[in-house]
């Protein structure tokens, strides 16, 4: 059954800049935004958090408010981490404006970051009453019971720092393929659940870190919470439900470039196998959107697997999707494919980036290298890493989308 077809017929993705506000502005505010972020806390665990101080980051001023989850008792919402809290309403989302019923076979796939099973149990430090709501969540899994997505679904959680999202998107799009599912809601997302005084991992290395990738001068990007997810289907299901296809998934296909550093030679290879496992032919046009971690060393190892692939696939160009957006633990990846869907289901142009000033060791970039007109490409690849050093290299085949309106998480 490995032959059967998957769909994305649907997707919602968040983070704090996407409507109002930029990423400038957040940052200003972060130690306001922090402090009412502490206040949430506290009322949820009956206790202060005490000597911890705001890192700079891109912050929700109030998860709460931003994602209001109406169907789930207040007991309980309490105890969700931030980023539970994130998932379950971006998932109720899809879930609300989409056929799924109990004759769907449905998987829901959920990838989060390590640290958030050490947030649950720092918080849930709880007695009596209190006691008896917050142990029904101690468990990883356990808030996707509070999921109610119109039929029963078997649920699974892949933690893999920063590729969870893809990773467990890799997950669905194998099981559909051999016929276990048939429908698969997959993806999550990444929050300051629990506050501590210091970054647990490096996003950047600069004070100021708004330089875009591959311009001089870059030195990473600011953590930031937000998600994303997903709503597959096998194709043939899709029709006869009447959806909006937007994509086809041609491939999924996972490496390891050995360490957290980005491997030339190992993506290239990664690449290579995925396209000549979907069939895609040397001639194709193909756009390839760069992960683009935004420091010298990596940034000039993806540029340079570029120019090795374009030796094979002389009409793929390269590009960049995921301007403004900063490091979401796991979804950081899959942003550029958010953006790129939102243009295909609101038909509107997205424009690509330009690269105004590469940094030294790029040098120069030609328009035989780099595209800023993704919207004329049909073929979309997608290579995203984790500091584990496992990649991965996704293939979609966009699809003209039909008029398309609906709500949103937090909206």
């Amino acid at each position: 059954m490995d032959d059967r077809r998957v769909v994305i017929v649907d997707y919602i993705c968040d983070y704090p800049n996407r409507e109002s506000g930029s990423p400038e502005e957040l940052i200003r505010r972060k130690d306001a935004v922090w402090e009412q972020r502490m206040q949430e806390l506290a009322r949820s665990y009956n206790r202060e958090q005490a000597e911890v101080s705001c890192f700079d980051g891109i912050f929700y001023p109030s998860v709460e408010e931003r994602f209001r989850l109406e169907h789930v008792p207040q007991e309980d919402s309490r105890f969700l981490l931030s980023s539970e809290r994130i998932t379950l309403s971006l998932m109720q989302t899809l879930a609300d404006r989409n056929k799924l019923g109990p004759k769907n076979s449905l998987l829901v796939s959920v990838g989060t970051a390590q640290t958030d099973i050490l947030s649950k149990y720092a918080l849930m430090g709880v007695e009596g009453e209190d006691f008896r709501h917050a142990v029904k969540l101690i468990d990883p899994l356990g808030y996707l019971k509070l999921l109610q997505p119109g039929c029963t679904p078997a649920v699974q959680l892949i933690s893999e720092a920063s590729t969870s999202g893809i990773s467990s998107m890799y997950s669905a799009y194998a099981k559909i393929r051999k016929g276990e599912f048939d429908t698969a809601l997959t993806g999550g997302a990444s929050a300051v659940t629990f506050p501590v005084p210091y970054e647990l991992s490096q996003f950047g290395t600069g004070a100021e870190r708004y330089t875009e990738p591959f311009e001089e001068g870059a030195s990473g990007r600011y953590f930031s919470e937000g998600g994303a997810v997903f709503l597959l289907k096998e194709r043939e299901l899709a029709l006869a439900d009447g959806d909006v296809i937007l994509a086809e998934i041609r491939d999924i296909s996972a490496g390891s470039m050995g360490n957290a550093v980005v491997n030339r030679t190992a993506v290239k290879k990664l690449v290579s196998r995925s396209l000549e496992k979907a069939g895609v032919s040397p001639e194709a046009e193909l756009f390839l959107e760069l992960y683009g971690r935004g420091n010298e060393i990596d940034d000039t190892a993806e540029f340079s697997c570029l120019k090795a692939l374009q030796k094979s696939y002389r009409n793929m160009r390269g590009g960049f999707l995921k301007e403004d957006i900063h490091y979401i633990v796991g979804y950081y990846g899959l942003t550029g494919v958010c953006r790129l869907l939102d243009a295909r289901r609101t038909h509107t142009k997205l424009p690509g980036r330009e690269i105004s000033r590469p940094n030294a060791y790029i040098g120069t970039i030609s328009g035989e290298q780099w595209s800023s007109s993704p919207g004329d490409f049909e073929l979309f690849a997608s290579v995203l890493y984790s500091m584990h050093g496992n990649c991965y290299s996704l293939l979609l085949q966009l699809e003209e989308a039909g008029a398309w309106s609906g709500g949103g998480a937090g909206r």
